[in-house]
């Protein structure tokens, strides 16, 4: 359970490197729909110093870059969680001793010496778990008046995403960059969870092959048997300055613990014994 709410708040994460200097700030709107819940619009704001990113379903993500952390609001519950890049160094540090112990090294050097054929075949007898994949797909498309082109990620059997990238749609780039370091941190961190892990230098390095802002996604997400589909596409794009009130928590909201820390401690358990 605790690794499914993991995977799905992080599941809309959007990947990018390299995007044009911009000076004024944008208000993204966008039709979202997550499994059998009616469609909803949502908006996401992206300013110098700040990112809120609306994921659908009732969550949100604020990415303050002065404090150096991220919030993640579920409206549903009214609770919120703080992740730090402190955080992230750590389950990355954690991560990576886990990834580096001898037993999970014998099974990566045992998959690395498969031809492609034997490899297809124990991933398929293993779900999946090993494989992970960053795919430009060769299709273009418009979509609120910005040309984009379509990629794909699969992360094992359990984690799918589609995007539809633009370079055109223009905004402060430094705190894109800063944003993209944090969704791409946690995405690892969320692909290693998997069985056997997966590589951590291997996800990074294609990750780095995607540039530009997911003007749509689909995601599809199945954990221990329970699967969960959201989908988001951007109707609408304003600029002009933001309200200080968009990086506010709203009022009756509850702190609770990361929920990220959990998955990971449960995980180094499992592992363990």
């Amino acid at each position: 359970m605790r690794q499914r709410q993991a995977i799905r708040a992080l599941a809309g994460f959007a990947f990018a490197s390299a995007l044009p200097v911009l000076a004024q700030d944008l208000t993204i709107v966008s039709k979202t729909t997550a499994d059998a819940d009616p469609p909803e619009t949502t908006t996401s704001y992206l300013a110098r110093d700040h990112v809120r990113i609306a994921q659908g379903a009732g969550k949100e993500l604020i990415v303050d870059f002065k404090a150096g952390q991220m919030t993640t609001l579920d409206r549903k519950a009214k609770t919120y969680y703080v992740t730090t890049r402190q955080d992230l160094d750590e389950l990355a540090a954690k991560m990576k001793a886990q990834m580096d112990s001898p037993e999970m090294k014998r099974a990566r050097e045992q998959m690395d010496k498969l031809s492609p054929e034997e490899r297809k075949k124990v991933e398929s007898a293993m779900g999946g778990m090993f494989a992970f994949d960053v795919e430009k797909l060769g299709t273009k498309r418009t979509i609120a008046g910005y040309k984009c082109e379509d990629w794909k990620i699969s992360i094992g059997a359990f984690s799918k995403t589609e995007e539809c990238l633009t370079n055109d749609l223009q905004f402060p780039a430094q705190a894109w960059e800063m944003y993209r370091e944090f969704a791409q941190s946690l995405k690892t961190l969320m692909g290693a969870l998997g069985p056997m892990g997966i590589n951590f230098e291997k996800m990074q390095e294609q990750f780095k092959s995607m540039k530009g802002y997911p003007l749509a996604s689909m995601t599809s997400v199945n954990v221990m048997g329970h699967s969960t589909t959201s989908t988001s596409e951007v109707v609408e794009v304003k600029r002009g300055a933001i309200p200080a009130s968009a990086w506010e928590i709203p009022a009756g909201y509850t702190k609770v613990d990361n929920p990220m820390k959990k998955a990971f401690s449960g995980a180094r358990r499992g592992r363990d014994s």
